[in-house]
């Protein structure tokens, strides 16, 4: 399952380029997800993210490399502000990009990306908070993105989220073959779940982001789990990141 799982992964990685969407779920209602961003590069749309702070995004290392090689900064664009990528949002140019230094083998999939100006917050956009504690087994976290609709479906320009549950480490372990705390693995008992352009997008839980979309198994919206980046194990490297390149 592990070998799979990487061969699959790889390939998520490479076409996140169109709009797709979350498997399943419901679409978003207008400012219910202020946070959300879509990130795009070179004119393409190609991860999710997360407004973490007014010049500070959160996101996936996948997203902002290609391979082990940093894409260029000046390229990206986050969308801002809209649940709609046709309508009603706002651009910002990135100043630059600090995928983690430890990324590799689908651990450590995480990085930050700074703006060159200031979000001013409103009702469209504002920044969430960062999850500091473990989540509980079992609980609820609600994803969101702009991800594929199902595998091969169509496209969507409009946000979609759904609700998923905490899956044990051990569990999560024995489904990834991944043996590392900084993985959080969540599933569904319907067929809903991440999918390829949900890469770096949130999951949520009691108004914080606990999750950064990193990969799934044998597909989107399967029986096994999706993988997350648990942000609790890496708030020491967001906030040190941060105050290092202000």
């Amino acid at each position: 399952m592990y070998f799979k799982c990487i061969a699959l992964v790889s390939i998520l990685a490479a076409v996140v380029v169109t709009g797709r969407r979350i498997v399943g779920g419901s679409f978003a209602e207008k400012n219910q997800f202020p946070h959300q961003i879509a990130l795009f590069y070179d004119g393409k749309f190609r991860c999710g993210g997360s407004i973490i702070d007014s010049q500070w995004i959160l996101t996936a290392a996948h997203c902002v490399l290609d391979g082990n090689t940093k894409l260029n900064p000046s390229l990206f664009e986050v969308y801002a502000g809209s649940i709609d990528l046709n309508a009603g949002g706002k651009y910002f140019d990135v100043e630059d990009t600090f995928a983690h230094e430890s990324y590799g083998s689908f651990m450590n999939d995480i990085a930050l990306m700074k703006l060159k100006t200031n979000i001013t917050f409103d009702s469209t956009m504002r920044a969430i908070e960062l999850n500091h504690e473990e989540l509980i087994d079992s609980s609820e976290v609600i994803i969101s993105g702009f991800g594929r609709i199902k595998n091969g479906g169509p496209t969507s320009d409009l946000l979609k989220y759904t609700t998923m549950t905490v899956e044990s480490e051990k569990t999560c372990q024995r489904a990834t073959g991944m043996f590392f705390s900084g993985i959080i693995c969540f599933n569904s008992d319907l067929p809903d779940g991440a999918c390829n352009g949900d890469s770096g997008g949130p999951a949520i839980q009691n108004g914080k982001v606990v999750g950064v979309a990193n990969f799934v198994l044998g597909g989107c919206a399967t029986s096994a789990p999706d993988g997350y980046a648990k942000v609790a194990h890496f708030v020491d490297w967001i906030q040190t990141t941060i105050s290092s390149n202000k």
